[in-house]
C-alpha cells in the first residue's frame, strides 16, 4: 500500500451542491423520465401473482435495488406498490425517479403511493396504514434503507482503505463506469471512527426499522400470519473488511437480522434475508473502499461471465412472492461469495500503472 497516494473520499463524485442543483433543476426530471421508459420497455413479466387485496411495500426505493425492484414489481407483474423515501427534491434524483414512476403507474393503471418522509417516523408510519387500510388487506414489507455510517467502533481505530476516485454521472448520481477517464484516482481512504450519536442514529434506520414498521402493521391486521412476507436488503460483508465488519454497518446489519427472527417468531410471517453482493449505487461515493470493491469485484464476476446488473437481482428477488416460497435467506450473491478470494489475489497485486486499463471491461455496463 506505501506507493498509493491518500485522498479524500467524497460524496457524489465531488459534485459541488450548486452543481448538483442546477443540474436537477435543469435536467432531473427530463432525465429520470426517459431512463424510466427506457427501462420499462426492456421489461417482461415473470408471471407472479398476488391477490388484489395485497400490496408490497417498499422501504427506500427511489435509488438502487429498490428501484430496480419496484419497476418490476409495478410495470413487469402489475402488483401495486406503496413506498416511502428520504430525497431532497432539489439535489437528489431519487425524487425524480418517484415522480416518473408515479405518472408511469398511473398511465399503466397500477396503484402506487409514495412518502418523502422519514420512514422510522411513527407518525409517517401511521400516515401510510391508514391509506393502505382503504384498499389492502395484506402487506408485504421489503426494508431497503440505507442511512448509516460508514466508519468504524472506536475499539478498532481510524485506518486507510484502497480505493479509486470515480467521477459519477451529473444527473443519475451513480459512479460512471462507461468512460475509463472517469476513474480519475487509485489510492488510500480514510476510515474514521464513529461517535456514539453515528451509532445510535445507524441502528435506528438500518438496525431496528424493520421492527419498527411490522409491529403496527401486525396491530393493524395487514401483516398475515402464514401469508405476509417482511424481507430486508442486505450485505454479506467479510468479518474482517475494515468498514462493513469494524463498525456501526456491521452493528446495524446484525441488529436487523435478530430483528426478523423476532419477527417471524413474534407474528408467524415469512421473513428474508435478501442476500445481494456489492452493487452500482450512489452509496459508492461515500463508503471508504465502496468504488474499488463493487468495481473490481465486477471484473473479477464479469471475466468469469456471471456479473448481475440492479434489473437482474430485481428479477431474482422475485422469487420471494412465488407460492411456496419459505427459505429465510435468498442468496443472489452465491458467485460474489464464490469469487472473493479471486478478487483479493487481484486486489493484492494490483498497482498504480493498471489502473484504469484494469476496469476496462466495465466499459459496456449499462448504467442502473
Amino acid at each position: 500500500m506505501s506507493e498509493l497516494e491518500i485522498f479524500e473520499k467524497l460524496s457524489f463524485g465531488g459534485m459541488n451542491p450548486r452543481e448538483m442543483l442546477l443540474n436537477m433543476e435543469k435536467k432531473g426530471k427530463s432525465t429520470a423520465v426517459d431512463v424510466l421508459k427506457n427501462q420499462i420497455a426492456g421489461l417482461k413479466s415473470f408471471g407472479i401473482k398476488l391477490p388484489e387485496d395485497h400490496v408490497v411495500v417498499l422501504l427506500g426505493g427511489s435509488n438502487g435495488i429498490l428501484r430496480a425492484l419496484a419497476i418490476q414489481l409495478i410495470f413487469g407483474e402489475g402488483i401495486p406498490v406503496y413506498g416511502v423515501h428520504y430525497d431532497r427534491p432539489k439535489f437528489q434524483i431519487g425524487y425524480h425517479h418517484v415522480e416518473a414512476i408515479k405518472e408511469f403507474a398511473s398511465e399503466k393503471g397500477v396503484d402506487t403511493m409514495w412518502r418523502n418522509k422519514d420512514a422510522t417516523d411513527p407518525g409517517v408510519i401511521q400516515e401510510v396504514i391508514k391509506e393502505i387500510r382503504k384498499k389492502y388487506r395484506v402487506v408485504h414489507l421489503i426494508n431497503g434503507i440505507a442511512a448509516g455510517a460508514t466508519k468504524r467502533y472506536k475499539k478498532y481505530g481510524e485506518c486507510y482503505v484502497k480505493d479509486i476516485d470515480v467521477a459519477f454521472h451529473p444527473v443519475l448520481q451513480y459512479p460512471e463506469f462507461t468512460d475509463l477517464s472517469g476513474i480519475r484516482k487509485y489510492g488510500l481512504v480514510k476510515v474514521e471512527t464513529a461517535s456514539d450519536k453515528d451509532i445510535e442514529r445507524t441502528n435506528k434506520f438500518m438496525g431496528t426499522s424493520t421492527l419498527t414498521w411490522a409491529k403496527p402493521l401486525y396491530e393493524a391486521g395487514l401483516l398475515k400470519e402464514g401469508t405476509s412476507v417482511v424481507a430486508f436488503t442486505d450485505y454479506d460483508f467479510e468479518k474482517d473488511d475494515p468498514v462493513y465488519g469494524m463498525g456501526p454497518l456491521a452493528g446495524a446489519k446484525i441488529l436487523q437480522r435478530e430483528s426478523m427472527e423476532k419477527i417471524r417468531k413474534d407474528y408467524n410471517v415469512k421473513t428474508v434475508r435478501l442476500c445481494y453482493p456489492a452493487m452500482d449505487t450512489t452509496a459508492l461515493g461515500a463508503i471508504p473502499g465502496g468504488a474499488f470493491m463493487f468495481a473490481l469485484s465486477a471484473v473479477v464476476l464479469k471475466e468469469k461471465n456471471v456479473f448481475k446488473g440492479l434489473k437482474k437481482l430485481a428479477e431474482e428477488t422475485l422469487e420471494i412472492f412465488k407460492p411456496g416460497y419459505n427459505d429465510p435467506e435468498l442468496r443472489m450473491d452465491t458467485d460474489f461469495q464464490r469469487l472473493l478470494p479471486d478478487f483479493h489475489r487481484k486486489a493484492d497485486n494490483l498497482h498504480s500503472k493498471d489502473v484504469p486499463e484494469v476496469f476496462r471491461p466495465l466499459v459496456d455496463l449499462p448504467l442502473p
